[in-house]
């Protein structure tokens, strides 16, 4: 069985210039904004200065608002850290750094959010001074396995005065593959498991059993001397143990005619079992439509697995899983 590679599909769009701001107005910021037009009209009506001058100071402050909100939002570099897994039902935090590079200004106000992308969130800075960096986290709590893409960070303000909400945002593609489900592995699907353990190999190697006994060399490690055996005889005796092979495990998924919460369920268990089975000191290898995994362990192996099946699809036209030579089979049904 060969390992597949994992697919990722990549999200091709125009770079977002920098010059781009989008506007809103606030509740305040229309209510003021009214307030301003009737004035001017009334200032126009009645040419009455003191109206005039009333008017001057509203449409100052619009404008004293908008050179100020530019001045918070200009020269910020932002940046999305992603956690290295995730779990469908379980929370995660994901950060967004962001850092002031205007050499005097500070930046007041800011909300820093995601915009566009599968997944929402947004963290708040009251202060961010000038040269200095930041980091707010928010809580994500995936509700479904597989790719979850994230294109645009958003920075906004209301400050000073809160009229209106102007925001810029900027390119940060990623992704973030979500695992399946943990549940409880199936008790019944112990039952398709020879449980044999590691079986010897009738040669010497690594291992525990005794394969034979000899003298023991010179300058040999003092952890092959048979110490009974020497005791005995009177000169030191080595041994050399059986070397073992570590149980074979192939965990199969036959996805093709498995579609929606029958699909999710299944690979939710296949993923259960392939926990379990690395646990238990096994070998595991994964068999899927189309694509598999080799039998091996460790931590970067559980990851790839659970890559692989965060990622399957109802796939009726797909061959039968492919299974690993050699391996005691676990299937999921």
């Amino acid at each position: 069985m060969s390992t597949v590679a994992v697919p990722l599909a990549k999200v091709v769009t125009r770079p977002t210039p920098a010059w781009k701001r989008n506007l809103t107005f606030t509740r305040l910021g229309r209510w003021y904004t009214a307030l301003t037009i009737g004035i001017g009209l009334a200032a126009i009506n009645t040419g009455n200065n003191l109206l005039f001058l009333v008017l001057g100071l509203l449409l100052a402050s619009i404008v004293v608002s908008g050179i100020l909100s530019e001045q918070s939002l200009r020269s910020l570099r932002l940046e999305r850290r992603l956690p290295s897994a995730a779990t469908v039902g379980q929370p995660g935090l994901v950060g967004i750094f962001v850092r002031n590079q205007k050499s005097r200004a500070p930046s007041f106000s800011l909300e820093l959010r995601e915009k566009g992308g599968d997944v929402a969130g947004r963290g708040f800075l009251v202060v961010l001074p000038a040269g200095q960096a930041a980091e707010i986290a928010y809580r994500l709590t995936p509700e479904r396995r597989g790719l979850h893409r994230f294109v645009q960070l958003e920075v906004a303000t209301r400050a000073p005065f809160g009229l209106f909400e102007k925001s810029r945002p900027i390119d940060a593609p990623g992704e973030l593959i979500v695992f399946p489900r943990r549940v409880e592995p199936a008790h019944r699907a112990s039952r398709h498991l020879t449980r044999e353990g590691e079986r010897p190999q009738d040669r010497a190697g690594p291992g525990l059993e005794v394969h034979s006994l000899r003298d023991h060399r010179v300058g040999e490690d003092a952890r092959t001397i048979h110490w009974k055996s020497t005791a005995r005889a009177g000169k030191l005796i080595g041994v050399d143990r059986e070397q073992e092979q570590r149980k074979r495990v192939c965990v199969v998924l036959d996805h093709r005619t498995l579609s929606g919460a029958a699909l999710d369920a299944a690979v939710e268990q296949a993923a259960a079992l392939v926990e379990r089975e690395l646990d238990s000191g096994s070998e595991v290898g994964l068999a899927l439509c189309g694509s598999g995994l080799p039998p091996g362990s460790g931590e970067a192996h559980l990851h790839h697995a659970l890559t692989l099946l965060a990622l399957v699809e109802t796939a009726p036209r797909a061959s039968a899983p492919l299974l690993a030579p050699h391996a005691s089979l676990l299937v999921v049904v």
